[in-house]
């Protein structure tokens, strides 16, 4: 019998060799068959080796349950995400990371709440994570981003780059044709979200990281956040745009 999928998570892993090993250990623990889950690990252009350590864990997996996606060459955190969204099968989507700063099963909790909203709401439902116990500089940066990004395009965000997202598919296929291929892929979905529908949010514990480099969110290097930082701004201001054109 074809398997059935109820929720397909997929996590985008660029660079992440060191943090594998650990992020299938924490994997393990979720009821995939049970609950009709999915894992969609992204090799997003990886240069360190993580196709090796893919092959390896993915061994002894059933492969109906976890899949990986391949990309050749990186072209962005979100270009990553939005390869494993388009090769999910399941009709409710997720997104984690691969760092291990937030747990996987929490995505379990974003499906119960997700499940509780009406039929009606859960079509146009984003359910996110706001992270706990930060850093008080990261904490103020990720502020100051959702002050300014609600001041700019007139809607309240916050904690806009905290995971889990989970969203329904046709979600997904409403916004995915001029999704941004760089880091303003979390806010250019949770803008959509609070425009067509809601944000629903509950906290989850935020690790520091203990393996490999930060690519842009807590712990990057101030000259890495500032490439950011000019990045985002300039895609909030082309977003505002877009909207009033």
């Amino acid at each position: 019998m074809e398997h059935q999928y109820r929720l397909s998570i997929v996590i985008p892993c660029y660079n992440e060799v060191e943090n594998l090993p650990e992020l299938f250990k924490s994997l393990d623990p979720l009821p995939l068959k049970e609950q009709g889950l999915e894992i969609i690990l992204v090799n997003n252009g990886s240069t360190d080796g993580s196709a090796a350590v893919f092959d390896r864990e993915l061994a002894g997996r059933d492969g109906r349950v976890f899949r990986v996606v391949n990309v050749a060459k990186n072209l962005g955190y979100g270009f990553g995400i939005l390869s494993g969204l388009r090769a999910a099968h399941g009709p409710l989507l997720a997104v984690t990371h691969a760092d291990r700063q937030t747990d996987p099963m929490d995505v379990l909790k974003a499906l119960d709440m997700y499940s509780k909203a009406t039929a009606q709401h859960q079509k146009t439902l984003l359910v996110k994570g706001y992270r706990k116990n930060r850093k008080a500089s990261e904490a103020f940066f990720s502020w100051g981003m959702g002050l300014l990004s609600s001041l700019a395009l007139g809607t309240r965000l916050t904690e806009i780059n905290a995971q889990p997202k989970l969203f329904s598919r046709s979600f997904f296929q409403q916004v995915d044709a001029a999704a941004p291929h760089d880091f303003s892929l979390d806010l250019y979905l949770l803008y959509h979200a609070k425009k067509s529908g809601n944000i629903m949010d509950f906290p989850v514990f935020f690790a520091p990281r203990v393996a490999g480099e930060a690519k842009g969110g807590s712990g990057s290097s101030w000259k890495t956040r500032r490439k950011l930082i000019k990045r985002i701004l300039r895609y909030i201001f082309e977003l505002r745009r877009s909207v009033k054109s």
